[in-house]
């Protein structure tokens, strides 16, 4: 690549680096004071009068891999409208143009649902004294990515700049979005503050822009820019930044504009402004791919069996595989969803709830204090006269068989009414029982013991099978 040599006039560098017109200014004596090679944000635009280490890109990393991707450069900034900046990449006592000229795409890559529902501009990148500076229409921040393709993998090396109207995304708004209110002040420091976020122990968030995760640049998917940040303030692969303990919190977002990578110019604070208290749901639901196509409206939505006597305890099982997604509220209604509590365990979260093996599941929730969620392979036992016992020990129950198509069954040892129980730890068996009747499942929950109305009785040899999903129970 031809490296373009240029020069800088007092005058220019007073003005801002416009490059407008067919007047191309030089630029190379404007990193008179800059001591460490690479990329960086100059033009009118920026508001500054000279080239100093501040306006220094980080490092791009590709969120795919979570790695630092060769030839890939990401800076936040504020940018006046109307006015021109470009990317200067400066080495070895010389400076080169990079620029483009940006649009509003026609075609956006078929990506995951994840990129930022603002429209950004993009454009191929143009090298050397003729690339033509770049505006954006309104005065913001801005997130500026830019991808050589070294590695060919695009349709063409390009530009991306992005408005970055920054939020927080987490547990206490359904991993959604909320909207951060802005102020700039004076020096160029900029605050985005959230209050009244209430939180629980454990529970997490991450700062993002426009509703986003990541921004794909290519049609395969291969290549992502993400839009977020964590706990350290740099992108990629993070864990979420956690509340130590339940509250009502006031979260702020500080930005001081510094060169390199993004940790240098985001800083953040927590402040518990408040208790929580918490109520405790009289229901709980559980929505997803397989329950409910994610509307709520559905009949396949999962209404979850509360815990005989116990608030705020819900149980289910439900057979999933690795392509099963799902999260949960306590209305029908997408207001106070979530997918993580206090203490999770057994399933990932990478967006919505997923198990890592296919399998019959319980899944249970406390939804009480700093909350639970346990999803793990059933324990499913059978009890009383017809199956060895009313002790809940190995010698008094039998283990219900999980069978490969998703159903449990359990054989009868002598003549009893049907009894079976989902075990959860701290709770008796009569607390979380199911039976049969009519050929569907039916579940204790809040309502009194199996009697003579709603009991099955087996004779030795019988065989009980449960589809959970289904809902349905047969006796043979």
């Amino acid at each position: 690549m031809k490296k373009v040599l240029y020069f800088l006039s007092a005058m220019a560098l007073m003005a801002g680096f416009t490059a407008c017109g067919d007047d191309k200014d030089p630029i190379n004596n404007g990193f008179d004071n800059i001591v460490e090679d690479g990329f960086y944000v100059t033009g009118e635009a920026t508001g500054a009068t000279e080239i100093t280490a501040e306006w220094g890109m980080a490092a791009g990393i590709n969120e795919v891999d979570v790695t630092t991707r060769n030839g890939m450069f990401e800076k936040y900034v504020w940018l006046e409208g109307g006015k021109d900046f470009e990317l200067v990449y400066y080495a070895a006592g010389e400076a080169t143009r990079y620029s483009s000229a940006l649009e509003v795409p026609t075609h956006l890559p078929e990506g995951d649902g994840d990129q930022p529902r603002d429209a950004f501009r993009r454009g191929v990148l143009v090298v050397g004294a003729d690339a033509p500076a770049m505006q954006v229409e309104e005065t913001g921040f801005y997130h500026i990515v830019l991808d050589q393709n070294l590695g060919g993998d695009l349709n063409n090396p390009l530009i991306l700049v992005a408005p970055a109207r920054m939020g927080i995304r987490g547990d206490n708004n359904g991993w959604g979005f909320t909207e951060a209110t802005m102020n700039r002040a004076e020096d160029g420091t900029i605050t985005w503050v959230c209050e009244e976020v209430a939180l629980k122990a454990g529970q997490g968030f991450k700062f993002a822009y426009g509703h986003g995760w990541k921004i794909q640049l290519d049609d395969a998917g291969n290549v992502k820019a993400n839009t977020n940040l964590g706990p350290t303030m740099t992108p990629g692969g993070q864990t979420n930044i956690l509340a130590e303990e339940k509250g009502i919190y006031k979260i702020t977002l500080t930005y001081k504009n510094a060169g390199g990578s993004f940790d240098k110019s985001f800083s953040y604070k927590m402040e518990k402004t408040a208790d929580l208290v918490l109520s405790v749901p009289e229901n709980m639901y559980i929505i997803g791919n397989e329950f409910g196509d994610w509307k709520w409206d559905s009949a396949d939505v999962v209404t979850m069996t509360p815990v005989n006597g116990a608030d705020g305890l819900f149980w289910a099982v439900r057979y999933m595989t690795t392509t099963t997604e799902f999260k949960f509220c306590s209305v029908k209604e997408w207001s106070g969803d979530f997918c993580t509590l206090g203490e999770n365990s057994g399933f990932v979260t990478p967006g919505n709830n997923k198990v890592e093996a296919d399998g019959l599941y319980l899944i249970y929730v406390d939804a009480n204090d700093n909350g639970k969620i346990i999803v793990k392979p059933a324990p499913l036992f059978a009890l009383g006269d017809a199956f060895g016992g009313w002790e809940a020990t190995n010698a008094g129950q039998i283990a219900l068989t999980v069978n490969a198509d998703g159903t449990a069954t359990a054989t009868a040892t002598a003549a009893g009414i049907l009894r079976a129980y989902v075990q959860l730890e701290g709770v008796d068996p009569w607390k979380s029982e199911f039976s049969a009747k009519d050929g569907a499942i039916i579940y204790r929950g809040n309502a009194g013991d199996f009697n003579a109305d709603n009991a099955v009785s087996l004779t030795a040899g019988q065989t009980a099978t449960f589809n959970f999903n289904a809902g349905t129970a047969t006796i043979q």
